[in-house]
């Protein structure tokens, strides 16, 4: 450890050479490769969301909008998809964007050789499977799928998917190789040096989609208001904390504990983001006791969930029983139902049941970031209370990733990442449990509704459906959903604007004042 503290120290003190008005930002981990979509996971989506831009964009309330293009349309049949791009959009080598480079960059992506991450849901058989990309002209471009897909947008515009990034052809060398992204975003590529920090630079070409002014998701303005942006690796949260209170670090995610401490300081700031992931108890519905809705809804009314919220989350998290998160156009007042917090009545739901004081574990884990083990704490004693056998199974992530996908648990304590169409939510919790184990409600209905949202455009349409299913889900509670992620960040009082979106670091519209 302490090797590890004088690395950081080490790391912090070489960002005092870097440019005065750059923002410098820390990472947990390094970069996994500079190529979007190819290795990748959240840290590097966060360097790669700055550099990149796709078609279109996920916007605050998870709607999808035109980001490169400057609009789109669908054919009646649900199965072309036509963009025109704007006209004012360089990539930082400064040629302009044209149909062509969509073309190329779909092609590449398609290329199982280019070992994109999100190649299964585009090739064939995927959800959104396409069968050809065509430049009508130098201002259009024709995408065809083979069948209807409601989320074929939302799928292009994941971090996952590097954001479909549409970068310059030079990005790639002669041999084939990749070098590096060129892409159209605010920021340009520099230096990476491994293990130390990843630096760009402000591109001054840069024009924003139409917008209102202000920042909206991944679209809306995104003019880059400082020289450039440091990520500094410094995996060592008690550096991360001097750094942010010395000054010589901007912003950076800190631990939930530190909330006062950043709240109350007179040299820094917190910054409380909600995103669109889930904090929750995952229910194994295949399990001899947790297989009865009764046991199961019994659970969710053991829980003051208001209570349980706010101790969980230091006071940052507001309860939300639904799928869907407060943020989405989709969150409607059906959303907001959820099963009353009553004792009595769960009592009745076990008697009725006939649960007869069979043990039940739930895994947690004690990762700072999360909050799986407090509120694994806090479910433990209310659902006590109604008579449930309740125990704690503390393993660490990896173990507990490890049981969730085989199947084997009772419950877990745990929390999901972003996903910002409901449908691609549901997804990772619905489907066929023999297939997938790692599933957690395979329930025919909750299937059907999940596999109509993913072909229904419509919103009004789409709306009727997720609501459906959450009356579904409180009637079988295959999982009881505590609340929307929150993103706790320090920054310096100096750092003005918002510079975390959906747990990705966002450096745009943000400035540092001299």
């Amino acid at each position: 450890m302490k090797k590890l503290l004088l690395s950081g120290v080490a790391l912090i003190a070489a960002t005092q050479i870097a440019t005065a008005r750059d923002v410098t930002v820390a990472l947990s981990s390094d970069l996994r490769s500079s190529n979007p979509g190819v290795n990748r996971d959240g840290n590097t989506d966060s360097v790669i969301l700055h550099i990149v831009e796709g078609l279109v964009g996920y916007n605050n309330g998870g709607e999808v909008k035109p980001l490169l293009a400057k609009s789109f349309e669908t054919s009646a049949d649900g199965l072309t998809y036509t963009f025109k791009l704007r006209t004012d959009v360089k990539f930082h080598n400064g040629k302009p964007l044209t149909a062509d480079d969509v073309v190329w960059n779909w092609t590449r992506y398609l290329k199982p050789d280019t070992k994109w991450t999100c190649i299964k849901d585009f090739a064939e058989g995927g959800a959104a499977a396409v069968t050809g990309v065509t430049a009508v002209d130098a201002g259009t471009v024709e995408i065809k799928l083979a069948k209807p897909s409601a989320v074929f947008l939302g799928l292009m515009s994941r971090p996952e998917c590097g954001f479909t990034g549409i970068i310059s052809p030079d990005s790639v060398a002669a041999d084939g190789s990749f070098a590096k992204p060129i892409g159209t975003g605010p920021f340009q590529w520099d230096e990476w040096k491994k293990g130390e920090y990843i630096h760009l630079t402000k591109f001054a070409d840069y024009v924003s989609p139409e917008n209102n002014g202000q920042p909206d998701g991944m679209v809306g303005s995104k003019r880059p208001l400082v020289d450039g942006v440091k990520f500094m690796i410094i995996p060592d949260a008690s550096t991360i904390k001097a750094g942010l209170q010395s000054g010589v670090l901007d912003t950076a995610e800190i631990s939930p504990d530190l909330i006062p401490e950043f709240k109350d300081s007179e040299k820094t700031q917190l910054i409380v983001a909600r995103n669109n992931g889930k904090n929750l108890l995952y229910i194994q519905t295949r399990d001899k006791v947790l297989s009865k809705p009764g046991v199961r809804r019994a659970m969710a009314m053991a829980l003051d969930l208001d209570q349980l919220v706010a101790a969980a989350s230091n006071g940052t998290g507001e309860a939300n029983g639904s799928m869907v998160s407060q943020d989405s156009v989709y969150f409607s007042e059906t959303q907001k139902k959820r099963l009353p917090y009553d004792i009595e009545a769960a009592k009745k739901e076990l008697a009725d049941a006939g649960y007869n004081g069979e043990p039940i574990s739930i895994i947690a884990n004690k990762r700072g970031n999360v909050p799986s083990f407090p509120a694994a704490v806090m479910a433990q004693a209310m659902m006590q209370q109604v008579g449930l056998n309740v125990q704690i199974e503390v393993l660490d992530y990896a173990t507990q990733v490890d049981r969730r996908r085989s199947g084997n648990y009772q419950v877990i304590s745990q929390s999901v990442s972003p996903r910002l169409d409901p449908a691609l939510m549901y997804a990772f919790y619905v489907g066929n449990k023999d297939e997938n184990a790692s599933l957690m409600w395979d329930d025919p209905k909750a299937i059907e509704l999940m596999k109509a949202a993913y072909v229904e455009a419509d919103q009004a349409k789409r709306q009727k459906i997720f609501d459906e299913f959450h009356e579904l889900m409180l009637k079988e509670m295959p999982g009881i959903f505590l609340y929307d992620m929150v993103d706790v960040w320090g920054a310096t009082k100096a750092l003005k604007g918002q510079p975390v979106w959906q747990s990705n670091a966002r450096l745009w519209e943000v400035s540092v004042e001299e």
